[in-house]
């Protein structure tokens, strides 16, 4: 490669100009031969300032500490390595992907692309601060067992089904003790609120709460951010305590634990193994007592198996595992959940929303919610937005777009009111293939939809259930009260599971036989 390639190559040298990533390319003796415009801005260089000068004299680094450099040396790339350094008064912390280039002159030099990582560092210190800020007003502002700080309580955690109240329950009894706790479910089921909750019904409720999600924290950031850094560890860089000093005396909840590389997992380890810390750069060693509450957004056989979660860390962290349910499997929850969360935009938005109309209740009962009570929430914060002043019902039109998408089928029911001299038996004879005129039709046949495998019993269930509800209107010609008598169950709760199925009926009249 020639030293002044860029020179001659003005379209190379614009396609690196506007790359969002720092470029830097040097010489053998560590000289810059081109650094593109986000480095520019990143250093606070020009290109003509920085041109020709080196690495040593523009940043103070040598082998062991610059990445071009070391590989301009070795001849041997380096990828997803982190580094820092110091240029104009500031802290800069990056990583990088640096590689070999054989110039014109038989040498060889090395060119690297660098994402800058100072802001998201910053933000995340910030974040910190500022949850300790908090956590520190709470302690001074609301006495002793009084609920009026900033963290969540089980009084908090919405609904009355059999397996969420369990989860409450064993919640709160491993919440009088300092063991590890970790809480499995799917997105949005609530695993930062049941950590709030546990952490403000134990002995550490005075104590500092602080919470941080793996998955956001690049690889390279994360141990400084657990950890600790101290002054010398790179040039420029300052004392700061890690999560787990901040949090000492209190807890701390480490959001989505699988998503944190396998190498932080194992010191991780060491740490809860230990009870110490041990910053990086730093050779002393700090105690630490925080109880450590984390959370998994699968299950964790199958984080294990893909090899998401170390199986001793999994151990280690989930002396109680708490597995909290989807929101399908617990849909008597939703009425309850939607009419609070109605309740808290009403007040938000200055709305008087009062209710959701019949057709959006039993969508809300079919639907499987993948989002779980996260979904759920913002889909009414949505309706409530979308329903006008004088409007007091949440209707389809005021559903997210992707949730009406998502509105399944109906199935009509069509019935004639029969005299009792007509035939009894007709209505209890098989099916016919369904044209328009068929005086019973289905938008679906059911009993097709029953031929194919189903892969869960729930829904097999389910369809039999919607099945017997058919037949039994049948056999007693649209009637609901003989027909709930027939089934075994009242007529209220026949017409919940008509709605809840989109089973509707409409009647036509013809004239009895002599």
């Amino acid at each position: 490669m020639d030293r002044h390639f860029f020179e001659k190559d003005p379209v190379l040298r614009d396609i690196f100009n506007h790359l969002g990533d720092a470029v830097y390319f040097i010489d053998s003796h560590g000289a810059i031969l081109f650094m593109n415009k986000a480095a520019e801005i990143l250093d606070g260089y020009t290109f003509e300032e920085a041109r020709g000068r080196t690495v040593t004299e523009l940043y103070g680094l040598d082998k062991t500490t610059s990445p071009l450099l070391h590989v301009a040396s070795s001849k041997e790339p380096l990828c997803n390595h982190a580094f820092r350094y110091y240029v104009n008064n500031q802290d800069v912390y990056q990583v990088c992907n640096t590689f070999p280039i054989h110039l014109s002159d038989g040498t060889c030099g090395a060119f690297s692309i660098q994402r800058d990582m100072t802001k998201l560092k910053q933000t995340i210190e910030n974040n910190i601060k500022l949850q300790k800020q908090l956590f520190d007003f709470r302690e001074k502002s609301s006495g002793e067992g009084q609920k009026g700080d900033t963290l969540y309580h089980f009084d908090d955690i919405i609904g009355e089904h059999q397996r969420l109240k369990e989860c409450k329950t064993l919640a709160y009894n491993a919440a009088q003790s300092n063991s590890p706790i970790m809480l499995s479910g799917l997105t949005g089921t609530g695993k930062e609120l049941f950590a709030q909750s546990i952490h403000s019904a134990s002995p550490r409720r005075n104590e500092t709460f602080l919470a941080i999600n793996c998955a956001a924290i690049p690889e390279s950031l994360l141990e400084g951010i657990l950890f600790g850094t101290v002054k010398g560890v790179y040039t420029g860089a300052s004392d700061r305590k890690g999560l787990f000093e901040e949090a000492n005396g209190g807890t701390l909840f480490l959001d989505e634990i699988n998503s944190m590389p396998l190498s932080s997992q194992s010191k991780l380890l060491r740490v809860l193994e230990e009870k110490y810390v041990q910053p990086l750069g730093s050779k002393e060693r700090i105690r630490i007592d925080t109880r450590i509450i984390s959370s998994c957004n699968t299950y964790p056989q199958e984080a294990m198996e893909k090899k998401q979660i170390r199986e001793d860390l999994f151990y280690r962290l989930a002396v109680v595992n708490i597995l909290i349910p989807p929101l399908k499997e617990r849909k008597s929850d939703i009425f309850q959940l939607a009419h609070h969360f109605i309740a808290k935009y009403n007040a938000a938005y200055g709305k008087n929303v009062l209710a959701m109309e019949d057709d959006i209740t039993t969508f809300f009962l079919d639907y499987d919610w993948p989002g779980n009570v996260r979904q759920l929430k913002h889909c009414i914060e949505c309706a409530v937005n979308l329903v006008s002043p004088g409007e007091t019902t949440i209707k389809e039109k005021h559903l997210p777009f992707y949730i009406k998408e998502n509105k399944p089928k109906r199935y009509y029911l069509e019935f004639q009111n029969i005299d009792k001299t007509v035939d009894g038996n007709a209505l209890s004879q098989p099916f016919q293939k369904e044209t328009p005129s068929s005086p019973v039709y289905f938008s679906e046949r059911l009993t097709a939809a029953n031929a194919a495998a189903k892969d869960n019993i729930v829904d097999a269930i389910e369809e039999k259930e919607k099945e017997n509800i058919i037949q039994a209107m049948l056999r007693n010609g649209g009637n609901i009260s003989k027909s709930a008598r027939d089934l075994g169950m009242s007529r209220q709760t026949l017409t919940y599971r008509m709605k809840k199925y989109g089973i509707y009926q409409e009647r036509r009249h013809r004239k009895t036989k002599a």
